[in-house]
């Protein structure tokens, strides 16, 4: 059993504060090299395997500004590590052929992983640790291995592993269950490196961005990542608000928006005109979404930012401003406004009641039902 289900009353922060006072979160010394063995077991689920490389998450602390800066990709490998995340996307059962470029090629490696199930994957992930840890923490992402396989053009993932406990393994089976297009995974804990971030600057004094925070910094490679899958949408098929989106998975604590067991947004917060956005008439995901996932958890409270004061809007949220109409070199700075979102990003945070294993079903009937299926499915 993973360690943060043991310890599920505790916030993330409660954790990490123990083990630091034991030690047990300091920059490792022996710096011992070893593969990372994740999709090399045949008798596995790739709920298994997320779960497997959820345990190599770089933890709380772990970098000082120079190993952060030597754990980054530089220029060629960042363009790199792009061109492998569209390689995979254009995979139709030739995944063993893609050839990692070669700045990564020590770095990454692409497997076909068989699902015990029957379904087949393409893996694209690191595969060295340096004491139990990634050697990089770039992130680790999946598509299926054939097109047929694709179900939704719904691409999920979790930018907080580690902080947001279970949001890995819940986006995972949520790829699987759904047949979702793919599945991008960040490396790091947001908290990885503790110096601020000098991309997004909180407008709250209490409010701290961190450096390795891939929700609030352009410069962690899932932004980038990110970036290049919805660039690859749009440019096959585009992305239409009945059947696509960019799903992000967070996690809340039990003290934020104590009464939202769910809170959904699209990057927009709640001026007159954002509220107006999602109050109108118009047909967005978001909204599908809400309606579906009150079906499926009847006794829960799902809200959006136009019934629930909870702060957690995603206006911050550097991803969420690019596919918000923001140009690219203006993330940082610039909140988008509701002349310009299209809707295609949804942004979740949850309870931890959410994230467990046993409302998967529930969930994937939700998703389901709020987006129609792929061209060709």
């Amino acid at each position: 059993m993973h360690l943060s289900t043991l310890l599920l009353p505790l916030t993330w922060m409660d954790l990490t504060r123990g083990l630091e006072i034991l030690g047990l979160l300091r920059q490792p010394l022996s710096n011992i090299s070893d593969q990372i063995p994740c999709v090399q077991n045949t008798t596995s689920t790739l709920e298994d395997v997320v779960a497997c490389f959820d345990a190599y998450t770089v933890p709380e602390g772990y970098y000082s500004n120079a190993t952060y800066v030597a754990a980054q990709p530089n220029v060629e490998q960042l363009q790199d590590w792009e061109e492998l995340v569209s390689s995979l996307l254009f995979v139709d059962g030739n995944c063993t052929s893609i050839i990692v470029p070669t700045s990564i090629a020590e770095i990454y490696n692409v497997s076909l992983f068989t699902d015990t199930a029957g379904p087949e994957y393409c893996v694209a992930s690191e595969f060295t640790s340096i004491d139990g840890v990634y050697a990089k923490g770039w992130g680790l992402f999946v598509v299926p291995a054939t097109r047929n396989a694709v179900l939704r053009d719904i691409h999920l993932a979790a930018p907080h592993p580690a902080y947001d406990l279970l949001t890995p393994e819940q986006a995972g089976a949520l790829f699987k269950s759904t047949g979702a297009r793919s599945l991008l995974i960040s490396g790091r804990i947001r908290t990885a490196n503790l110096a601020p971030s000098d991309c997004v600057i909180p407008s709250s004094n209490t409010t701290v961005y961190y450096k390795t925070d891939p929700a609030h910094d352009t410069a962690e490679p899932f932004f980038s990542a990110s970036r290049t899958i919805r660039e690859w949408q749009h440019a096959n098929d585009g992305c239409p608000a009945q059947s696509c989106a960019f799903i992000q998975m967070h996690g809340k604590g039990a003290t934020s928006c104590p009464t939202d067991t769910m809170f959904l947004s699209s990057g927009l917060g709640r001026s007159n005109a954002s509220v107006a956005w999602y109050t109108d008439t118009v047909d967005r995901p978001i909204k599908r979404l809400k309606t579906h996932l009150m079906a499926a958890f009847p006794t829960w409270n799902i809200s959006l930012p136009s019934d629930s004061d909870c702060s957690l809007t995603a206006t911050d949220n550097v991803f969420g401003r690019l596919v918000n109409g923001i140009a690219e070199q203006l993330v940082c700075p610039d909140a988008s406004t509701a002349e310009l979102v299209t809707g295609e990003f949804v942004h979740i945070e949850q309870a931890i009641i959410s994230r467990q294993a046993g409302v998967y079903s529930e969930w994937t009937a939700a998703l389901l039902a709020t987006f129609a299926p792929s061209v060709g499915a």
